[in-house]
């Protein structure tokens, strides 16, 4: 359970690890769709009583949790049986998610608008790993002033004594 967890995306290449790849993606959805949710009921919907509140709960982070499994479970489907790793499997994966978008919204155009989204993100996000470049940089943390282990003062000490 523990490999599980610590499991990242691209530990494994495409179209291997079907399952945990799932589970990755669902887990990080779960987080995202638990943050919607809470935004939701906090300030827009004001839910009343813990049935309401869980199913406010439930509507969000359900669909998102089945697109991010559909995605993850289609691109390792569409790799595993067209022989070859490229971007249209992400594409194909991306039509997955859209489509339980447009169930969920009950819209065939939000389906529509949310594939050419998905699509076109999915699409710029492989191919940033096939190129080398990163799609979502890493945030480079500011050093705190607070966390005054991190710094040396001796040169004030001089100055004020």
């Amino acid at each position: 359970m523990q490999a599980l967890m610590n499991y990242k995306y691209y530990d494994s290449p495409e179209g291997e690890d079907c399952f945990q790849k799932m589970f990755y993606m669902s887990k990080h959805a779960a987080y995202f769709g638990l943050g919607i949710a809470a935004t939701d009921v906090l300030l827009l919907s004001h839910p009343k009583g813990y049935v309401q509140t869980a199913g406010r709960f439930v509507h969000y982070m359900g669909p998102f949790t089945a697109m991010a499994a559909a995605f993850a479970a289609t691109t390792c489907i569409a790799t595993s049986l067209r022989g070859k790793d490229d971007r249209l499997n992400y594409v194909i994966g991306a039509a997955s998610s859209a489509a339980i978008f447009g169930a969920w919204k009950n819209s065939l155009s939000g389906g529509l608008h949310a594939f050419l989204l998905f699509g076109v993100v999915a699409f710029m996000k492989k191919k940033s790993i096939e190129e080398g470049w990163e799609f979502f940089p890493t945030v480079k943390k500011q050093k705190n002033f607070l966390n005054s282990l991190e710094y040396d003062f001796s040169s004030l000490k001089d100055k004020y004594k």
